[in-house]
C-alpha cells in the first residue's frame, strides 16, 4: 500500500523516469547510464526551484521588499552549489564508462536544456533595485528622519548587492567545474549537441578582467 509520504511526494512516478537505453544483460554500462539519468534529472529538478525562486525575487523587488529578496537570491546561492556539487557527482563517472554507452544519447546534450538556459538569462539580467517611492508626508519629514531612512535602505541595498555578488560568483565556479568535467569526460572532442564541446564552455564563463 502506498503510503501518503510517497503519495505526496509521487514517488512511484519519480523513480520511474530514468529508463536507461543500455540494455539490461549490461548490468554494469546500465548502472553508469542510470547514474547518469539521475543526477542530470535532479538537477534539472534543482533549476526549477532557482527559477521559482528568481521570480520571487523579482516580485520583491519590485514590491520594496529587499531584505525578502536578499533571502531568496541566497537560497538560489544554496541551489548552485548544490548544482555544482551534482558536477562532483558527475566526477565519479569513469571516462570510459561514460564513453561506453555516450552513442545512446544520440543527439542528446546539456546545452540544449532550456531551464539551465532560462537560469543563466535570469541571473545575469537581475536588477534587484527597489522602486521606491516617498508620498508627500514623507517628502516633508524633517533631515534626521531622513538621514535614518537613508542609513536603513543604504544597509539593505548592500545586503541584496552582497547576495547577488554571491550568486554570479557561484555561476561561475559552476561553469569553471562543468568546463573541467567536460574536459576530463571527452576531451577535445565536439558536444554531443552539435556544439564546440570545450571552446563553447569556455566562452561562456565570466571571468573578471585582469589588472
Amino acid at each position: 500500500m502506498e503510503t501518503p509520504y510517497a503519495c505526496y511526494l509521487r514517488l512511484p512516478d519519480l523513480l520511474g523516469l530514468q529508463r536507461p537505453r543500455t540494455p539490461d544483460r549490461q548490468p554494469g554500462q546500465w548502472a553508469d547510464e542510470h547514474f547518469f539519468i539521475t543526477v542530470h534529472q535532479s538537477a534539472e529538478v534543482l533549476v526549477s526551484q532557482a527559477l521559482v525562486d528568481l521570480r520571487e525575487v523579482s516580485r520583491l523587488a519590485r514590491c520594496g521588499g529587499p531584505a525578502a529578496a536578499a533571502g531568496s537570491l541566497r537560497r538560489v546561492t544554496a541551489l548552485m552549489d548544490m548544482l555544482e556539487a551534482h558536477l562532483a557527482l558527475l566526477e565519479r563517472l569513469d571516462p570510459g564508462a561514460f564513453a561506453s554507452f555516450r552513442p545512446l544519447l544520440e543527439n542528446a546534450s546539456a546545452a540544449q536544456s532550456s531551464q539551465f538556459a532560462e537560469l543563466f538569462r535570469r541571473i545575469a539580467a537581475l536588477d534587484c533595485r527597489p522602486a521606491r517611492e516617498a508620498n508627500s508626508a514623507e517628502a516633508d519629514a524633517g533631515a534626521g528622519a531622513e538621514v535614518d531612512a537613508g542609513g536603513a535602505h543604504e544597509a539593505e541595498d548592500r545586503e541584496v548587492a552582497d547576495a547577488l555578488w554571491a550568486l554570479r560568483a557561484a555561476v561561475t565556479r559552476w561553469r569553471t567545474r562543468h568546463l573541467l568535467l567536460v574536459e576530463r569526460m571527452i576531451g577535445d572532442r565536439p558536444g554531443t549537441g552539435g556544439t564546440s564541446g570545450l571552446a563553447y564552455l569556455r566562452s561562456r564563463i565570466d571571468l573578471p578582467p585582469h589588472e
